[in-house]
């Protein structure tokens, strides 16, 4: 009895597909289920310039940062988030986001709770889309950079031991 599984070949174009495809849904996860990091594991693994990885990567964490800060935006439209969210709106917490600003909440707060938290915190406190999207970018692409230099280096131990 044959217990192997056949399984089929697929062309390379197919994998390739399947792999990017991987890079860009993991680059799109949030980063405190270390998504972005899993998505340039895979482009290590799979042997990818960083020249091309780590724009991707950067691109598809941009394109889910803007989705979800104008959703977090839209989301004060409805009346009982709109009413918890003026309540939780105080004095401190805006004097806060005043003072670190969205380029100290998209660098400073995303290197400890990710992007996700602090766009949905930004758009709450009032700050507009149009002063989001700059920071958002240059974020995305630094931390795919450390994020590369990271996993790199650990793979690196992990192959050297």
């Amino acid at each position: 009895m044959d217990s192997l599984i056949h399984a089929g070949e697929f062309p390379i174009l197919v994998t390739a597909f399947w792999t990017w495809a991987s890079i860009v849904g993991l680059s799109m996860t949030p980063n405190l289920v270390l998504g972005p990091s899993a998505a340039v594991g895979v482009g290590i693994a799979a042997h990818f310039s960083p020249w091309v990885l780590l724009p991707v990567v950067a691109a598809a964490g941009y394109f889910e940062g803007l989705v979800l800060a104008w959703l977090a935006g839209e989301s004060m439209r409805i009346g009982f988030i709109g009413r918890w969210v003026a309540r939780m709106r105080t004095p401190r917490s805006v004097a806060l986001a005043n003072r670190w600003g969205v380029w100290g909440g998209l660098t400073l707060g995303c290197a400890v709770v990710g992007q996700e938290p602090i766009l949905v915190a930004l758009r709450w406190l009032g700050v507009e889309m149009r002063r989001i999207w700059l920071p958002l970018a240059i974020s995305n692409a630094v931390f795919a950079i450390l994020y590369y230099a990271i996993v790199w280096i650990g793979l690196d131990q992990i192959a050297n031991r």
